[in-house]
């Protein structure tokens, strides 16, 4: 009992039990995608246990040293109020803030970052957020400081523990020194392997346990081991900023096309604008350009239409066999269109595959804030088509998600959200009346960009009226109900679209967003959240036969990084841009080349005939057959584990690029 009236062992033990009650709390509790925490952490849990408890003993022992219990009380207040910020920020916000509210606004490349910070007071938890974390850290401050001048003043020692020998002595000194040491040899450990890139699995005795040795540092942290993210941070900021050499940059080539290469004197310069692009232009005068990023919109489940499952998305593929285009004298319908049945996203979730699309390179791993890529130098291809009038349609709130300063550096004050009043139903239906009413707006005698997104198909597919189809418990069955709702609706759209004089001059991009976690293929390889993020349906299409005679069927990889380049071909903008992508409309990607894009710590690299996907941080390199219906399975190929190095240095690549000014063109 004489050991507990020492006030940092009592605090300590205070807070190693409000330590267990939060992990057992969090990990029991399902994240906003319905997997539990523990699924995520399975055999990597045991180093996050490590890391939380061990910089609560270290700081016991630290502030036992420097004599202040209040001070200790005052950072474990703080302390635990960021794991449940950081917490319900990844609940909330999941898709907005990198998962991370440490990550997000208090990271070394973000804290003198406006657009970012601004964004935060952007909702009412955001706000709450920031408000408290400010006055906490200033009530904190002033706290100990007072407590700290009363101390020296009064000379109340009777504070530490008197062991008899008189108050702090050698011998007192024992339960500091034991603290600190054990909580370093805890938060160390997890450390270590981290900057070791441990692999393979140990086996606990007697409890026959396997933990995965491989220990990273990520966006799921929860219970505050605030001081290792700062270290890690910090690491990886000094690290990538150091690591930048030609053989990273190198390994990046493998992924561009020669002359964006070529425009490249040396590493550092990387990623200058290219050149123009020398290529063949298909298009010979600006087009009209209507942009649909349909919610979770599936490549498998879309190519099954072209076997005979029409029942589907009725009106997409009326739109791609021609029913809205006009007939020549045989009945045959002009224009047409291409079809990609191995089309791929950025990412998952929603805002890495926005990313991909919009900026024309990899959504960077773990740095998906849309306000982060809003604020740097780099511009989407919305940007380029200063001779368009452009208007934006979207069916969330941009204010809500955080993706207002995104798409204001696009659009400017040309974003329009769908008011609840102008027509009963759901939110795609509201959605598609407002895309109606800026159709009307736009003019018939000079280019127009036309964008939108839909909703209806997400999960988990609830977002369609019950009388119009029932909501049964099969998610597979859901998801089909809800793509045929939006697809109904996007029929009223093609209805409106293509009585306008200016239709054939048009031209229509559909797209998802992401793929979506409904069937069994998605979980036979192991991905963060359990999830596939790859494959969905990427179609264009126009009445002009100038552009296109019947619908044609690709093969080959293509993915939202190519979709810049393709608008470009239609816009006529033949200027020097950063976009990594391929003109769908006249370029084939070679069969040695693929295209990639990451999804938090993993790659998808996708090539002619196979598709191969990895984790960033560990050896598993796996292989598919295009399309994505084949089991997957681990492939030990020397190609492959040498396309798996490029990708890692890709990613580093990227990562710094994002991260350095210097760097930035």
């Amino acid at each position: 009992m004489r050991l507990l009236k020492n006030p940092y062992l009592a605090l300590a033990l205070v807070a190693l039990l409000v330590q267990s009650v939060l992990l057992v709390f969090f990990y029991s509790l399902p994240d906003p995608l319905g997997l539990s925490m523990s699924e995520m952490f399975e055999g990597k849990t045991l180093w996050q246990i490590f890391m939380a408890f061990g910089a609560i003993l270290a700081m016991a022992g630290l502030f036992g040293f420097a004599r202040a219990p209040r001070g200790l009380a005052v950072f474990y207040a703080l302390y635990f109020f960021v794991a449940i910020a950081d917490y319900d920020v990844f609940r909330f916000s999941h898709q907005r803030l990198s998962y991370s509210f440490l990550r997000t606004y208090f990271h070394i490349s973000n804290i003198t970052d406006a657009t970012t910070v601004s964004t935060l007071g952007g909702d009412l938890l955001g706000t709450v957020l920031w408000v408290s974390m400010v006055l906490l850290c200033f009530a904190g401050s002033i706290a100990f400081i007072v407590v700290y001048s009363l101390r020296l003043r009064k000379q109340r020692r009777s504070l530490v523990l008197d062991n008899g020998n008189g108050p702090w002595m050698p011998a007192s000194r024992k339960i500091p020194w034991i603290m600190f040491a054990v909580g370093m040899a805890l938060s160390l450990t997890p450390l270590v392997l981290f900057l070791t890139g441990a692999r393979g699995w140990i086996e606990i005795p007697v409890i026959h346990t396997k933990v995965e040795m491989r220990f990273t540092l990520g966006k799921h942290t929860l219970t505050a081991p605030i001081l290792h993210i700062a270290a890690e941070e910090t690491y990886e900021f000094f690290h990538d900023n150091t690591k930048i050499t030609n053989e990273l940059v190198g390994d990046l080539d493998a992924f561009l096309s020669k002359d964006f290469v070529a425009s490249r004197k040396n590493a550092l310069d990387f990623p200058m604008y290219r050149g123009a692009p020398t290529h063949e232009y298909k298009a010979k005068k600006p087009y009209n350009i209507v942009f649909i990023m349909g919610e979770s919109l599936k490549g498998r489940v879309f190519n099954k239409m072209l076997d005979g499952d029409t029942a589907f998305a009725p009106n997409i593929l009326k739109l791609a066999n021609g029913g809205y285009f006009a007939k020549d004298s045989t009945g045959k319908s002009l224009g047409g269109g291409l079809w990609f049945k191995n089309g791929f996203s950025g990412g998952y979730p929603t805002v890495r595959g926005t990313m991909a699309t919009y900026m024309g390179f990899p959504s960077h791993p773990n740095r998906d804030v849309p306000s982060f890529y809003a604020a740097n130098k780099f511009k989407g291809w919305p940007e380029f088509l200063t001779n368009y009038q452009k208007k934006y349609m979207t069916v969330s709130n941009p204010i809500f998600d955080h993706t207002l300063p995104f798409i204001e550096k696009f659009f400017g004050k040309n974003w329009f959200l769908p008011q609840e009043s102008s027509v009963a139903g759901t939110v795609d239906s509201m959605g598609v009346e407002k895309a109606l009413e800026l159709l009307k707006t736009l003019p018939t005698d000079s280019p127009w960009l036309l964008v939108f997104n839909t909703i209806a198909s997400h999960i988990p597919f609830h977002n369609y009226p019950n009388d119009f189809a029932e909501k049964p418990d099969n998610a597979m069955v859901r998801y089909r109900n809800a793509v045929r709702y939006t697809d109904k609706q996007l029929g009223r759209f093609f209805d409106s679209l293509s009585v306008r004089s200016d239709f054939e001059n048009t031209v229509v991009f559909i797209l998802g967003d992401h793929d979506t976690p409904v069937d069994s293929v998605d979980y036979l390889v192991p991905q963060p959240l359990g999830l596939s993020a790859s494959q969905i349906f990427i179609g264009i299409f126009s009445a002009d036969t100038a552009l296109f005679s019947g619908l044609t069927v690709r093969e080959d990889v293509a993915s939202q990084l190519d979709l810049g380049p393709t608008i470009f071909d239609l816009a006529q903008v033949r200027e020097p841009n950063h976009f990594w992508g391929y003109d769908l409309l006249t370029q084939e990607r070679p069969a040695e080349q693929p295209s990639v894009f990451f999804s938090q710590n993993s790659y998808y690299l996708g090539f002619r005939d196979h598709v191969l996907v990895g984790g960033l941080e560990n050896e598993d390199v796996y292989r598919a057959a295009s399309g994505g219906e084949s089991v997957y399975t681990i492939t030990m190929e020397p190609v492959d584990l040498e396309w798996k190095k490029k990708a890692v240095g890709a990613a580093k690549t990227v990562r710094s690029v994002l991260r350095n000014d210097i760097m930035m063109p």
